[in-house]
């Protein structure tokens, strides 16, 4: 299995100048029986997370179907896209994406911004 970059883990940059919040979704494919060693990885690279500069929450969500194609999905909120991209650019970052297990678990990161909130 080839290694994944700590770069394919970040999101890509705006396309202009976003002056609020950001959303972060990413999406895992994780096949079924590999549920556990994910969710550990996971948990782990959550937590240098919920330590930076600007974090506000994290949730993780999994599909109710084992035929979904991702299976998982991380939802992170952050007080700017400045402050999702400076935890993004650690040494630490680079280090815990690029730890041996995370190659088998691809995911497609994606910043978004509220455009209509409901509750």
């Amino acid at each position: 299995m080839s290694q994944i970059s700590a770069q394919d883990r970040v999101a890509p940059a705006a396309d202009g100048r976003v002056g609020g919040p950001v959303t972060l979704m990413n999406r895992f494919v994780v096949p079924p029986d590999r549920d556990a060693a994910f969710h550990a990885l996971w948990t782990t690279t959550s937590q240098y997370f919920m330590r930076q500069p600007g974090f506000v929450s994290l949730r993780l969500h999994r599909a109710l179907s084992s035929e979904a194609d991702h299976r998982w999905v991380n939802v992170a909120t952050w007080e700017s896209e400045a402050d999702f991209r400076a935890a993004h650019a650690t040494e630490e970052f680079r280090q815990l994406v690029t730890a041996p297990g995370w190659q088998e678990f691809p995911s497609s990161p994606m910043l978004f911004e509220v455009v209509t909130s409901v509750g």
